[in-house]
């Protein structure tokens, strides 16, 4: 499939770690120490994850598990660095899940070969993929909202100021995504799984009209080729994503994958 397409997705992922950086800007000059040494902390994060290609997952995590702070205020950082830990933690499978090599083998001669006709492997690749991605997303949306940014310290004992001090440094995430682009990435990875389950299907409800030999698929006629075809357009429209071959010593519907 479209190497491009997947590549596509990474690349709007790309920056989620920027998101940290929002947060700067609501660093103050402060006369309170602890509230020194935890901004200070916040922006260490940011630093460590300015840059998403060189990115040091272990220094931001040794950062996100340890306690800088005491008192009222530890409890304040701890629920900063958990709620930033369950937004690292499922950024980083978003993009584990769009880095994921089966992705664009799925429709490929060899898996075709090695799995098909029945493609019991790929189908359960499919179904746990999508499961996967399905997961990614409700995390994502849940995430983003504002009753779940604030239950890290509701529950805390903390009096009004310590709520404002961290809803002041966390609200900003929560304007993160919000042109809908990853969101929209995992729609978009949705909609493909559905294709590749449709595409499967298809090649296992019609198994033995079909073979592949030296990168082209055959089926037995030109509907079924027709079929096949069809089931891939909204994958590949905008890509030349197959070659028609006109048919030759009565071979039918022979497409190069």
């Amino acid at each position: 499939m479209g190497k491009k397409i997947i590549i596509g997705c990474i690349a709007v992922i790309g920056g989620i770690f920027l998101v940290f950086g929002i947060i700067v800007t609501f660093f103050v000059v402060s006369d309170f120490k602890q509230e020194g040494k935890l901004d200070a902390e916040l922006e260490e994060i940011y630093e460590l994850s300015s840059d998403p290609e060189n990115i040091n997952l272990n220094e931001i995590n040794m950062r996100l598990n340890r306690v800088v702070t005491k008192d009222d205020y530890a409890v304040v950082e701890k629920a900063m660095k958990a709620y930033i830990s369950d937004v690292v933690e499922n950024n980083l499978s978003i993009v584990t899940l769009l880095d994921d090599e089966a992705l664009v083998s799925v429709l490929t001669a060899e898996n075709y070969e090695n799995d098909g006709p029945d493609f019991t492997q790929t189908k359960k690749y499919i179904s746990r993929t999508r499961g996967a991605f399905q997961e990614c997303k409700r995390n994502h949306k849940e995430l983003l909202t504002e009753d779940k940014m604030m239950s890290y310290i509701e529950d805390c004992g903390l009096d009004s100021y310590y709520l404002d001090f961290y809803e002041e440094r966390m609200r900003t995430m929560l304007d993160w995504d919000a042109d809908g682009s990853v969101e929209e990435s995992l729609d978009f990875m949705l909609e493909l799984m559905d294709i590749y389950e449709e595409v499967i299907r298809f090649l296992s409800d019609n198994r033995g009209l079909w073979e592949v030999e030296d990168g082209y698929i055959t089926f037995e006629n030109d509907d079924l080729a027709a079929q096949y075809d069809s089931l891939l357009y909204e994958l590949y429209e905008e890509d030349t994503y197959s070659e028609e071959v006109s048919p030759e010593d009565g071979e039918m519907g022979l497409i190069q994958l």
